[in-house]
């Protein structure tokens, strides 16, 4: 395997999400390559640090706090009982009331604190997770940008692969569906918006691609999202396509093939 091709995967690699054969030719290429082994270096120094930030742990005073309550409580329970066996003149039904009113607060108590320091700890490991994903795409954006067309073919590959992309990621894919002055990265970049068309935001600047659009190859990949994800807003620029002379007539088949798709 070539270098290039161990660097684009060098995330999904960390992330093990390769099959066992290709992580182990990874593997074996890291042996004997030190620019991949270095690459591969830098990106688990980035992840420990997001993975190994300080978690505050449950407290471990509460449990002894509680245990020493409720043995005091008991004692002075233990207490009334006797007294009330000699003299059944003078129970206190509300001094028992209290007592046993006092033991159901300390457990609330101890509960809820317990039931808090557990919410505090997944709420930490959701933030931790939520900064490793923040993480890695700024890493596609810095990719994105990169003056290398296979670069930003890799970064676009690696966008696709979110579920919920911030609005950078968005923009940035679509300034390269716009504006990339390689068309293969162009077309990957339409392809991974059409993932993400839940967005109102993607599916505007997909019917604004069209409706500008001069490469073919693009407009065809533009028609075939858009029926794909019915946006019958795009239905007039599809329509203005048909018009153009300067439209080649397998652009114009495809649109006659998806507008009754929309109509």
């Amino acid at each position: 395997m070539k270098c290039k091709h161990i660097e684009d995967q060098l995330i999904d690699y960390i992330d093990q999400n390769l099959d066992e054969e290709i992580s182990q030719k990874i593997e074996t290429h890291l042996l004997s390559c030190t620019n991949c082994s270095d690459a591969l270096h830098q990106l688990q120094t980035i992840f420990e640090v997001i993975n190994t930030e300080p978690i505050e742990e449950p407290r471990t005073d509460m449990q002894i706090n509680f245990d020493q309550m409720l043995q005091r409580e008991k004692a002075i329970l233990k207490d009334s009982k006797v007294v009330s066996i000699r003299k059944k003149d003078n129970i206190s039904w509300k001094s028992i009331l209290q007592i046993a009113a006092t033991i159901a607060l300390v457990l609330c108590g101890y509960f809820y604190g317990k039931f808090q320091n557990t919410a505090s700890f997944s709420q930490e490991m959701a933030i931790l997770k939520e900064e490793k994903q923040q993480m890695k795409q700024v890493m596609t954006i810095s990719l994105i940008e990169n003056e290398s067309a296979s670069k930003r073919l890799q970064a676009v590959n690696y966008a696709e692969e979110f579920e919920k992309p911030g609005n950078d990621i968005l923009n940035a894919l679509i300034n390269k569906m716009n504006y990339d002055d390689h068309i293969n990265v162009r077309l990957a970049a339409a392809e991974a918006l059409a993932k993400f068309s839940d967005s109102e935001m993607v599916r505007k600047a997909l019917i604004n691609a069209l409706d500008t659009e001069q490469d073919p190859g693009m407009q065809l990949e533009l028609i075939q999202i858009l029926v794909s994800i019915q946006e019958k807003r795009a239905i007039p620029s599809m329509e203005k396509l048909l018009r153009q002379d300067a439209t080649p007539n397998y652009v114009k088949d495809q649109v006659k093939i998806g507008l009754p798709n929309l109509i």
